[in-house]
């Protein structure tokens, strides 16, 4: 989906869910220097309050991004800034997460193109809300 048919209002939903393994939480806490205990031992995770280890808030970020291109949705952009990013609840190894925007505003830019602002969700499985925010 190109800049000239994106609408402002426009709402666009992922048509499937991306499961996250324990592997690739390992994978990205390693490969991101994020090689904490919260991460990567699911005792630490327990001994803390949650029912397993966790899942980096910035991979859940990349994943929404993943989701939301895979729709076609801004596929052909990029990230510019963001705004009131909050994680609302963990994301565990089994755990399958979705993703949804709503345009908010475009720009037009000389040169073609310009920037466009959306706010997002990610929920899980079970529709539970784990992060949102704003960003263009």
């Amino acid at each position: 989906m190109f800049y000239e048919e994106v609408e402002v209002g426009q709402i666009c939903k992922s048509d499937i869910t991306k499961p996250i393994t324990g592997t690739e939480i390992d994978l990205v806490a390693q490969l991101s220097g994020l090689d904490l205990p919260g991460f990567l031992d699911s005792e630490v995770a327990k001994g803390w309050g949650f029912k397993d280890r966790v899942a980096p808030g910035p991979y859940v970020l990349a994943c929404m991004f993943g989701l939301m291109a895979r729709q076609g949705f801004l596929s052909n952009a990029l990230w510019m800034g963001a705004d009131g990013i909050a994680f609302k609840a963990p994301v565990f190894p089994g755990d399958r997460i979705s993703a949804e925007i709503e345009v908010l505003s475009k720009k037009p830019s000389k040169r073609g193109g310009g920037p466009v602002t959306y706010k997002w969700q990610v929920k899980n499985q079970d529709n539970k809300l784990i992060a949102e925010g704003t960003n263009t």
